[in-house]
């Protein structure tokens, strides 16, 4: 299989060569046991324990802790022999290409972990926003995200004598909230950019270890150091389904919500044999117009009106959409049109940040 994009081959020189001797082969080793580490925190998400009662999921990530407080040791070894190994021009150059590069300032990030794991003894659990189901071993799969920096222990967050205040920004900046294995993975392609000679190789030259095994998948998910991660995808389709006219003969609107600079319109879409709800933004339905695709309103008094676009701007004659007051009533058709503007709003943000969602409103 060819290699993907961005991806070095086996003989590349990379961006630090580690000069050889016997700390260059310990490295090496150090590169591998981290693609196995990962690989186990892959595992564990896996093999947590959920329970299911009245008051909802309860979700035991111990494992995954375990797991990836290996890795983040693991990680703060390697990126340490790095800059050991190195020249001191080149360990110079290193550390600054770990803070101005989006996957070293993750390493860097990850050193908040592993010190309060190593120095502090402080514990620092995950949260888990999301579960999915399976079959036989495979029952459920969870998410582990990393905690916002507000939310660590109060220990790790306090600025120890002699410590740098980078971990801590790194943290905030390129790690918080994240999915665990995406971060890992952000570390394995770092490493593997600054000397590829050292990563472990199958036959077709790809890492060993990767893509992760597809243990539960429902929708996209990255398992590939070099794969698009799932906001790089989400993004990304995204932009392919708002270039996709939506499904169904038009689209009514019927309700107007502000949304920071923009306005979201919340209506139906006729299929013929039915309706469906969606909430668009202004510059999609003026964009969607502009491809041929048909809008029309309905007002408080009942009239409905053809919606046209110019440069733009949502005009019905020569009027501005934005000046026209629309039905704003719920119907049995849908539930959407009974939310507030807030609950409106904050489903708006959902979508945005699920491309899947997007699409079953768009092209039902």
């Amino acid at each position: 299989m060819p290699l993907m994009q961005g991806q070095p081959a086996a003989d590349d020189r990379g961006l630090l060569p580690i000069p050889p001797g016997p700390g260059r082969e310990q490295l090496r080793r150090k590169y591998r046991a981290l693609g196995d580490a990962i690989n186990r925190v892959w595992s564990a998400t896996v093999n947590s324990d959920v329970a299911m009662d009245r008051d909802g999921f309860h979700i035991d990530t111990e494992q995954v802790s375990i797991d990836t407080a290996d890795a983040v040791t693991l990680i703060r070894t390697i990126d340490l022999s790095i800059s050991e190994l190195s020249s001191r021009v080149d360990r110079r150059r290193y550390e600054e290409l770990r803070n101005i590069d989006a996957d070293g300032r993750v390493v860097r990030g990850l050193t908040l972990i592993r010190n309060s794991e190593i120095h502090r003894h402080v514990l620092v659990d995950m949260d888990t926003e999301r579960l999915i189901s399976g079959t036989g071993i495979c029952a459920w799969r969870v998410f582990p995200q990393w905690k916002a920096y507000s939310d660590l222990p109060a220990d790790v967050r306090v600025l120890g004598q002699n410590e740098s205040r980078g971990p801590h920004d790194r943290y905030q900046d390129s790690v918080e909230g994240r999915l665990v294995i995406e971060t890992l993975m952000d570390v394995m392609r770092f490493f593997d950019r600054c000397d590829p000679t050292l990563t472990r190789r199958n036959a077709d030259g790809d890492i060993v270890g990767f893509p992760l095994h597809p243990f539960i998948e429902h929708t996209y998910e990255c398992r590939h150091p070099y794969g698009l991660r799932a906001a790089e995808m989400n993004d990304a389709l995204l932009d392919r389904w708002t270039l996709m006219a939506p499904t169904g003969r038009l689209r009514q609107l019927r309700r107007a919500v502000s949304y920071g600079e923009t306005t979201l319109y919340v209506g139906l879409t006729d299929l013929g044999h039915r309706a469906e709800s969606f909430v668009e933004s202004a510059d999609q339905i003026a964009w969607d117009i502009a491809g041929g695709y048909s809008y029309s309103a309905v007002t408080r008094t009942g009239q409905v009106i053809a919606i046209t676009e110019h440069h733009r701007m949502l005009i019905s004659g020569a009027i501005p959409l934005t000046d026209i007051e629309l039905a704003d009533t719920a119907t049995n058709a849908t539930a959407m049109l009974g939310l507030n503007d807030e609950q409106i709003r904050a489903w708006w943000t959902t979508q945005l940040n699920d491309a899947f969602l997007y699409r079953t409103h768009r092209r039902p």
